[in-house]
């Protein structure tokens, strides 16, 4: 840390400090959109959309839809849940956070 700049400061020191803190907010985030579909049902405009609002459209909408189109948008929207969440679980270890809740209860 001594002559660095505060650039090389934030991408070297800070930014690996922050990554982990970031993923797990995203993680929650996004299991929070789909377990909380009313809300994000209900907030999201006629002119935006999220894709499980796109998703429930497509089901229940009046007419028929191609079933081809809706398990493709499923598979998308689980592929890129399993891809945020194995980025997260690279970053933060849930066998260690299990044993640091060990060890705090043990003492």
């Amino acid at each position: 840390m001594c002559g660095a700049s505060t650039r090389q400061i934030f991408f070297r020191i800070l930014t690996p400090l922050i990554i982990p803190g970031l993923l797990a907010a995203a993680l929650l985030v996004l299991v929070q959109t789909v377990a909380l579909f009313e809300l994000t049902y209900l907030v999201s405009g006629p002119g935006s959309t999220t894709l499980v609002v796109a998703l429930y459209y497509a089901v229940f909408a009046s007419g028929i839809r191609p079933y081809q189109a809706i398990s493709a948008m499923a598979v998308f929207y689980m592929l890129t849940t399993l891809f945020i969440l194995i980025i997260a679980l690279r970053f933060v270890n849930p066998t260690q956070m299990v044993s640091q809740a060990r060890s705090v209860d043990a003492e």
